[in-house]
């Protein structure tokens, strides 16, 4: 399949916006534009499997309790100064 660089079209503009920024899809965009934010929304999520690979599974766990204890820890604060 042969790809033409060409400039993207304003809703294409507007479809990779929304893909980068996780926005939903606008109906009324061509369906070029759907195409490039499909593309994106899809290449964007493999990298974000591919980070949580590179995580060891022995400290994946080890960061989400200490986020939810200092959550916690967060929320017995304020209740004390309140």
């Amino acid at each position: 399949m042969q790809q033409h660089n060409r400039p993207l079209t304003h809703d294409e503009q507007k479809a990779a916006e929304a893909a980068f920024k996780g926005a939903p899809f606008d109906p009324k965009w061509s369906e070029a534009a759907r195409k490039v934010y499909l593309g994106l929304s899809s290449a964007m999520a493999d990298k974000r499997n591919e980070a949580f690979q590179d995580i060891p599974p022995s400290q994946a766990p080890t960061k989400a309790k200490r986020a939810v204890s200092e959550s916690k820890q967060g929320s017995r604060i304020k209740s004390i100064l309140w």
